[in-house]
């Protein structure tokens, strides 16, 4: 199977970009791990950009775990600022991941609704 999704370090913008498509619980660990070794490429107070724009998939509680996991460590890793793109009909993948990585990630996250804006928004915020 091919990957659902690609993990892509921008050093010159010092942004993470992350694609999802529609994973399953192993590739969300995949992700996990390739976005810990991503980040290490990138200079402190990175930006993020996660597109979920072609998610169709439910949030079951067992890929919510390990997304929560990938949440945890995002700011001891580096994280400045992080941009959720998503389509309109998706505010409640919106509204569950926001809340889980304000409780577990001490972060907030930006909307977006298209990767144009989520770029545009990181330019404006020093990094």
């Amino acid at each position: 199977m091919e990957n659902q999704y690609s993990v892509i370090a921008d050093k010159e913008k010092n942004r993470l970009y992350v694609d999802l498509y529609d994973i399953d619980v192993e590739q969300a660990r995949n992700i996990i791990d390739e976005i810990w070794e991503k980040s290490q490429e990138l200079n402190g107070g990175w930006g993020s950009i996660v597109n979920y724009t072609a998610i169709d998939i439910p949030l079951t509680e067992e890929l919510l775990d390990v997304v929560e996991t990938g949440m945890s460590f995002l700011k001891q890793l580096g994280m400045g600022q992080l941009v959720r793109v998503f389509n309109k009909g998706q505010s409640s993948y919106a509204d569950e991941l926001k809340k889980r990585s304000i409780r577990l990630g001490g972060y907030e996250g930006i909307e977006a609704r298209t990767i144009q804006d989520a770029n545009a928004i990181l330019d404006r915020i020093p990094s």
